[in-house]
Formats: structure tokens, C-alpha cells, sequence
């Protein structure tokens, strides 16, 4: 199977996202429910008021595999986020001083991350399509 009139494999073509999550689930009343076990004696969840925003930049093949790792976005400045980089050096975290994606994240994600890490997987015959 290709797509673009057979000119694009499919394990040449990803789609990318952008989510913001919200750590410790924040002051919102969500409605969800939780089910537990009559048996269970710790009948809990985790939760805080905590506001802050991670964004995570995430990519999937056309395949349906996801070869290209995820970028974490943490509010502040600087590099906070060093000693994460030796768990799997192809994920990509960073600050922004919002939390939020900027230019310069991008750019920095795209280059170290999603071109280097696409190339491992696709076709060299076929450009990449990121969508």
C-alpha cells in the first residue's frame, strides 16, 4: 500500500500532535469515576491542585508504529530535565517558560528527534512526509 498516487510508503508518511496535560489532574471536577475492587482496603486515587502544564509532542507512522520518541515540554528555565536524558537519549525534554512549545522547541525537536529518528525507519528511496 502507498499513498500520494503511490509515490509515499506508508512507513514515510507520520502524523504529528501536540497535548498539554495537566499534572496532578488540577481543580477540575471531570466527572470520572473510579472502580475498586470490594475487596480492596486502599480505596484511593492520586490528586493535587497542582496547575502545572506539560506539553508532550508525539508522533505516529502510517504503519502503525510510533518509532519516533516523544518530546516532554516542562515549565521553567534552563536545562532541569538533565539526568532524564540517561534513561533513553532519543526522548527529547526540555523547559519552555510556559510550558508550552515555541519555535525554538520545535525546531530543536524536529532536528534531533523526528529527522533522525524517521530516517531509521522509513524508505531512503521515498521522501518523508510529516502530516
Amino acid at each position: 500500500m502507498t499513498v500520494f498516487g503511490g509515490k509515499i510508503p506508508p512507513r514515510n508518511l507520520y502524523n504529528f500532535d501536540e497535548i498539554g496535560i495537566q499534572l496532578g489532574g488540577g481543580r477540575t471536577n471531570n466527572g470520572r469515576v473510579h472502580l475498586f475492587h470490594v475487596k480492596d482496603k486502599a480505596r484511593y486515587r492520586v490528586n493535587s491542585d497542582d496547575l502545572e502544564l506539560v506539553t508532550v509532542l508525539e508522533t505516529v507512522c502510517a504503519d502503525g508504529t510510533a518509532p519516533v520518541k516523544p518530546c516532554f515540554v516542562f515549565s521553567g528555565k534552563g536545562n532541569q530535565c538533565a539526568e532524564w536524558y540517561e534513561e533513553d537519549d532519543e526522548i527529547f525534554v526540555t523547559t519552555s517558560p510556559t510550558g508550552w512549545t515555541n519555535d525554538d522547541v520545535c525546531a530543536a525537536w524536529f532536528i534531533r528527534c523526528f529527522v533522525e529518528q524517521s530516517k531509521k525507519h522509513s524508505d531512503p528511496n521515498h521522501p518523508i512526509v510529516l502530516i
